[in-house]
């Protein structure tokens, strides 16, 4: 029999101000507010003006949620905010609609299919990268952005459409432009009133043009599908097939809504987490000759992960557990339901932050520590369920997680085998919070390897990281 335990409340986290609640610390030190509240308790209150907000601190209240009672839980604030600019696509439906998307969309991130796009990730990169000269300052923060979304945008429309890869990566890059603006107006409508998040001076009309720009774009290149029945093997050709769930396919709005919510997803967080990656690369030379030793033994054909670039996916991994570049998500509760001990009325909103749970010295010994040899002695197996989520767990996972992966993987062989990337001096690198956590600026000079230098064991242990 089940035992009944008592519930106890949520404390609330100190510093509230009347009216305003914890809104000028959230809005204003954002991460640095939430790592300080994590050991108020594993669920804490905040208020956003008037209205609460439980904050999840421990990885069982993390796990809670997103897996074991995850049909409790709907998306929440951060999304309601999104759909109107970005649609009803993956990232923001719901239930029964969002189970049949994934469905829908699910073959095209199986590992096949991953591997079939691998020579198009790599001819993108290396395009980009064959093109930098020797002692070149590369704006590798803009670059990666730019590559990003080229290299999505060539999966997502094809790469076998007649206007070829120079208009691929023209609409890359005029959809990153747009995909910024769109995630800097979601931010302020998810943290600030209605009032205030819809003022002009706040640059709400510039998100609203964001928007409309990108969804024409999006509807452009579904209309150009739509008029040739060819199956391309593509993101746009799967949406229209028909499946057991979806005999007709996805509708031209449905297909619009699932690209914007692939390009959201996919471009951004994956550009800034390679950002973050070079930076520690500049910072860190003998990483560099680590995972060029990795990806010259790697043959050209081959599908890059952690089997045959073992270090250089332990470096990914710890990328995204000290750099987590979704510093904040939201879930709402569908009803009353009890969290580790904690009732939560029906409405209640939710926020978790993967990049605090990453870097909490429970779970993670000396956390400001990069060190990608960490995760040799451990696995994700080894941490409490929920302790580290890059991804997020259960039904709302990343369906593209391991797309994401093979790109950077892709990425840093193309970038690390040809150049050394060093920091530009007298420039400091710091992150700038808004939607995502990105670097404010990662100027890097790039230089050749020498013909004559030694190949560096791949197995070679690092010196310890700051």
């Amino acid at each position: 029999m089940r035992s009944i335990t008592a519930s106890v409340a949520a404390p609330v986290a100190r510093g509230r101000l009347p009216l305003l609640g914890h809104l000028p610390q959230l809005a204003l030190k954002r991460v640095e507010f939430l790592q300080s509240i994590r050991a108020q308790g594993g669920i804490v209150r905040i208020f956003l003006g008037n209205r609460p907000v439980f904050v999840l601190n421990s990885p069982e209240a993390v796990h809670e949620v997103l897996l074991t009672q995850s049909r409790k839980f709907g998306k929440g604030l951060l999304f309601d905010v999104a759909r109107p600019f970005i649609g009803n696509g993956i990232i923001t439906s719901e239930h029964d609609v969002h189970l049949r998307q994934r469905r829908a969309l699910q073959p095209a991130f199986r590992r096949d299919a991953i591997a079939a796009g691998v020579a198009t990730m790599t001819a993108i990169a290396e395009e980009q990268a064959s093109a930098w000269r020797p002692g070149e300052v590369i704006a590798m923060d803009l670059v990666l952005r730019r590559t990003m979304t080229a290299m999505l945008v060539a999966t997502l429309f094809s790469t076998e459409r007649p206007d070829g890869a120079a208009a691929v990566a023209e609409l890359g890059e005029r959809v990153a432009e747009h995909l910024d603006t769109v995630m800097r107006g979601v931010f302020v409508g998810t943290l600030l009133p209605a009032p205030l998040a819809t003022s002009p001076a706040l640059g709400h009309r510039r998100y609203l043009a964001a928007a409309a720009a990108l969804r024409e774009l999006a509807d452009s290149a579904v209309r150009q599908a739509r008029q040739d029945p060819t199956d391309r093997g593509d993101l746009l050709s799967i949406m229209f097939a028909g499946t057991p769930g979806n005999p007709r396919g996805m509708t031209d709005v449905e297909a619009r809504d699932e690209l914007l919510s692939l390009l959201m997803a996919g471009a951004e967080t994956t550009a800034t987490t390679l950002a973050w990656a070079l930076h520690e690369i500049g910072r860190r030379p003998e990483l560099t000759e680590r995972i060029k030793a990795e990806c010259d033994a790697l043959p050209a054909g081959a599908l890059p992960g952690a089997a045959n670039l073992p270090f250089t996916e332990r470096f990914l991994r710890e990328v995204l557990r000290l750099h987590q570049p979704s510093w904040l998500l939201m879930r709402r509760a569908l009803e009353p339901v009890r969290v580790c001990g904690v009732d939560l009325p029906q409405g209640a909103e939710l926020i978790y932050s993967a990049l605090t749970m990453h870097r909490d010295p429970a779970y993670y010994p000396d956390p400001l520590r990069f060190h990608p040899d960490r995760w040799l002695d451990r696995t994700e197996k080894d941490l409490p369920p929920g302790a580290y989520v890059p991804f997020a767990l259960g039904n709302r996972k990343c369906i593209g997680d391991h797309f994401a992966m093979t790109e950077m993987l892709v990425v840093l062989r193309s970038i690390v085998s040809r150049w050394r990337p060093r920091p530009v001096g007298g420039h400091r690198v710091r992150p700038v919070v808004h939607a995502l956590i990105r670097p404010d600026a990662l100027p890097m000079r790039v230089s050749p390897w020498p013909a004559d230098r030694p190949p560096a064991p791949a197995d070679r242990p690092p010196a310890p990281a700051d």
